[in-house]
C-alpha cells in the first residue's frame, strides 16, 4: 500500500488527465493503479504477462490492459495514448521493463522506477535522446512516503470506499502459517496474503 499508492500520489506526483501505466500488476502495481484511479488519471493501462492480474487490474482502476507476452507493450500504450504516458512505473524492477518504461513515456514524461531491481541490473540511456526528449527518471522507495501521514491518510480513503483494499486479500492466515503464505505469494492469482491471527 504505502509504496504502490505512495509512487503515485508522492513520488510521481499524478495529476487529473495525466496518463499512467503500470508494468507489472501484482500487489504493489494494484496499489498504484488504485491510486492513479484516485488522483484522476486517464488513461491507466495495467501491464503484466498474465491474463488472470490483468483482470483484476480493472477493478483497481485499469481502463486498459496490456498482455506483454503476447503483444509489444511499448507500441500499444503508445497506440493507447497517441505517443506515450506521462508517467510509467516500473513495479518489476529488472532491466527489461525499465527500458520498456523508458520507452513507453512520453516526450516530458517521467519513468518511476518502483520495483526493487538485483544488484547487477543496468538501464542503458542514450544521452542525447533523454535530453531531447526531457525525460525525468526516478527511483522511488517506499512510495516517497512518511508512514505517519500516509497509513491514516489511505485508511481514511479506505474506509470513505475511495481505495480498494478487500479484493487485495487473497487468503487470510494466522501466525503459524507464515511459510505457507509466503509461499502462496508465488502463485500469480494470490495478490496478498494476511495475518489474521496469532
Amino acid at each position: 500500500m504505502l509504496t504502490g499508492a505512495g509512487s503515485v500520489l508522492n513520488g510521481a506526483r499524478v495529476r487529473p488527465g495525466e496518463s499512467v501505466a503500470v508494468i507489472g500488476v501484482g500487489g504493489v502495481g494494484l496499489n498504484a493503479i488504485g491510486a492513479a484511479r484516485i488522483a484522476g488519471a486517464s488513461p491507466i493501462i495495467a501491464v503484466d504477462v498474465r491474463d488472470g492480474v490483468l483482470r483484476r487490474a480493472r477493478a483497481f482502476g485499469a481502463t486498459d490492459v496490456v498482455n506483454s507476452s503476447c503483444a509489444d507493450a511499448v507500441a500499444a500504450v503508445r497506440e493507447l495514448t497517441g505517443g506515450g504516458v506521462r508517467h510509467a512505473l516500473d513495479v518489476v524492477g529488472v532491466a527489461a521493463t525499465a527500458e520498456q518504461a523508458l520507452r513507453m513515456t512520453a516526450l516530458g514524461g517521467g519513468v518511476h522506477l518502483v520495483g526493487l531491481a538485483a544488484g547487477r541490473a543496468h538501464l542503458k540511456l542514450s544521452l542525447p535522446r533523454l535530453l531531447l526528449e526531457q525525460k525525468r527518471i526516478q527511483g522511488l522507495v517506499m512510495g516517497s512516503g512518511d508512514p505517519r501521514r500516509d497509513i491514516p491518510r489511505y485508511a481514511d480513503l479506505y474506509l470513505r470506499g475511495r481505495m480498494n483494499l478487500d479484493d487485495l486479500v487473497s487468503r487470510r492466515i494466522g501466525l503459524h502459517e507464515i511459510d505457507a503464505g509466503y509461499a502462496a505469494l508465488r502463485d500469480p492469482d494470490v495478490a496478498r496474503v494476511v495475518i489474521t491471527s496469532f
